[in-house]
């Protein structure tokens, strides 16, 4: 059983001959907001393992990377056991047990995690799901950086749970089931410009965003949505992203206006909506499972702003709920609502909090380590590199940050202190772990082939079924033929590549780099082809006009070399620079009048 700590503050309920009062224990569980995810630490076999907090996720996995690093068997799932991510579902899925979970002052014997999905980056190793978030009710005060699980004891099924709302009215709203026993997901009934739509509530998304079938049911047009890339999630495949605004969003009374959300391409039986980070960060969030009911507070300011200057007006004011204040002398909590006032789009006030935190443990390279991402997102390149200084001077085992020092030395100048940071982070790190894709192409840019092979081949290696394992073959294939390094195996990772994702036109157009670096022009103009087709920018049209010389298809090269540099006037130094300059003849730098 997880082991409790009594909150001073019990939930109101009236006192009532013969029943006891309604109070509540809780576990507190910090989380820190890194790019854009709520993480805790959870201790794994003794090992301290940074997790995402999802809500939206029914049960706790784990990255296949990660289960290597802990040296954990692993089991085949039950049979036709599928797990269903935003845009696919989980390949090659196993089951791990392992033998002691540490979460706070609670230790968990002999526990499953799934193992399989995408790796979620931020240093994120793993997934905490509805399978320990469920286990008792659930505070998510993720603008304060901290999670609770709750238990209410006494006569609490009538009180009013968001205990900290004083005279602030409360959103109330019914918890949504589909009928079945084990259903744990937290769905909640919304209205999008007046049309019903079911929302699950998920701390695993950095953003809100519309499923297209209930954009269309909430009158939006597809003349209305602009093109926003594409969105994945922890299983296989990609889904098509455009962003609309929409007039009204309404949980219970509170009520929002003129807004802009994503829409995404998504088949979601259960739900037309997500409700992500951005909303659990403007809001004080209580899941009852005693009472089947989910109580939130707003904690002002924007809600789903989508980078847009927030409206006072476009927001209902009667639900902003004062802020519980932090001690003047609380550095943890200053680091933990700093961090989250970043992810929130608040720098500003992030930087208040880090720097009286970090004046007050000067000792906790941490701090240094999250300031510096604020000096980053202020575009404060020196301030962000003296804190990332400070941050390994003190701790020099914080791999992220080591990392994130890289581009920042090199910035500064300091080409030959980056690649020591990678030398020292090959030596530090496990063969699978997921910063050496970053560390390869690191490597790259700096033309260190055997380094960047070798990062390279560790991460294909053990990320067979992430969906970045389509970039990682690009990489290495485009280093290749940069390079002409084992040109002919570049090209089998080139045509991996595009198998894996033919609709990614940067892959299409490295395909035609090294066929044309292996002398096949015809090949290379397909693939240039095709490129454009995807899109057209001035690399694939400089890569078909030289494919074209060579076929002797001269007027048609000019005019693709002479529209690339139209596109882009430095490209013949940049193909140059980029290592092609024995594929640049004297026909293709010659200008036409």
């Amino acid at each position: 059983m997880l082991a409790l700590i009594l909150v001073a503050t019990g939930a109101a309920a009236a006192d009532e001959p013969g029943k006891a009062r309604c109070g509540i224990e809780t576990m507190n569980i910090p989380v820190r907001l890194v790019e854009h995810r709520p993480v805790a630490t959870v201790q794994l076999n003794g090992v301290e393992v940074p997790m995402l907090v999802d809500s939206g996720a029914f049960y706790s996995m784990m990255s296949a990377a990660t289960a290597a690093q802990l040296n954990l068997k692993l089991r085949r799932p039950p049979p036709n056991f599928t797990i269903h991510g935003q845009a696919g579902s989980v390949e090659s899925l196993r089951v791990a047990t392992v033998d002691e979970v540490g979460l706070q002052l609670a230790t968990l014997k002999k526990v499953d995690f799934f193992v399989g999905g995408n790796e979620l980056n931020a240093g994120i190793m793993g997934i905490l799901g509805r399978n320990f978030l469920s286990a008792a009710d659930t505070e998510y005060d993720l603008a304060h950086g901290m999670l609770r699980l709750v238990f209410p004891k006494g006569d609490c099924e009538k009180a009013n749970l968001a205990y900290w709302a004083g005279d602030a009215p409360v959103i109330e709203v019914p918890i949504e089931t589909n009928g079945r026993r084990n259903d744990t997901a937290v769905r909640v009934l919304t209205k999008i410009n007046g049309e019903r739509v079911t929302a699950l509530m998920d701390t695993g998304a950095p953003g809100t965003s519309l499923s297209l079938k209930a954009a269309r049911r909430a009158g939006i047009k597809d003349a209305d949505m602009k093109p926003f890339g594409r969105t994945s999630g922890i299983g296989s495949g990609y889904a098509e992203r455009w962003i609309a605004d929409i007039e009204t969003f309404e949980l219970a009374g509170e009520k929002i206006t003129r807004n802009r959300l994503p829409i995404s391409d998504v088949d979601t039986y259960d739900h037309g909506m997500l409700l992500g980070l951005d909303y659990f960060l403007s809001h004080r969030v209580y899941v009852s499972r005693l009472q089947g009911k989910v109580y939130a507070t707003w904690n002002g300011g924007p809600i789903f702003a989508q980078g847009r200057p927030a409206d006072a007006s476009n927001y209902d004011q009667r639900y902003a709920a004062k802020a519980e204040e932090i001690a003047a002398d609380d550095a943890d909590g200053l680091m933990r609502r700093g961090a989250a006032a970043l992810t929130a789009g608040d720098p500003k006030r992030a930087l208040e909090d880090l720097n009286r935190a970090c004046e007050l443990k000067p000792e906790v390279a941490g701090c240094f380590d999250a300031r510096s991402r604020v000096h980053q997102a202020m575009k404060q390149p020196k301030l962000a590199l003296a804190d990332l200084d400070t941050a390994l001077t003190l701790d020099p085992s914080l791999a992220e940050a080591r990392l994130r020092r890289v581009p920042l030395r090199v910035a500064a100048g300091d080409r030959d202190g980056a690649k020591a940071d990678l030398t020292a982070l090959d030596a530090a790190l496990p063969p699978p772990s997921n910063l050496r894709m970053t560390m390869a192409e690191y490597h790259a840019r700096f033309n260190q082939v055997p380094e960047a092979l070798k990062q390279f081949d560790l991460w294909i290696k053990s990320h067979r079924n992430d969906l970045r394992l389509a970039e990682a073959y690009n990489g290495r294939c485009w280093l290749r033929a940069r390079m002409n390094v084992e040109v002919p195996l570049g090209l089998d990772d080139c045509k991996e590549a595009v198998d894996l994702d033919g609709d990614t036109p940067a892959y299409r157009d490295s395909l035609g780099w090294t066929y044309l670096r292996l002398g096949d022009a015809a090949r290379a103009k397909k693939a240039f082809d095709k490129t454009i087709e995807l899109r057209s920018w001035a690399w694939p049209l400089y890569g078909r006009g030289l494919a074209q010389l060579r076929l002797n298809e001269t007027e048609k090269g000019r005019q693709d070399l002479e529209a690339a540099r139209k596109l882009m006037p430095t490209i013949d130094e940049a193909v140059k620079k980029a290592g092609f300059d024995a594929l640049v003849g004297a026909d293709a730098v010659t200008r036409s009048e």
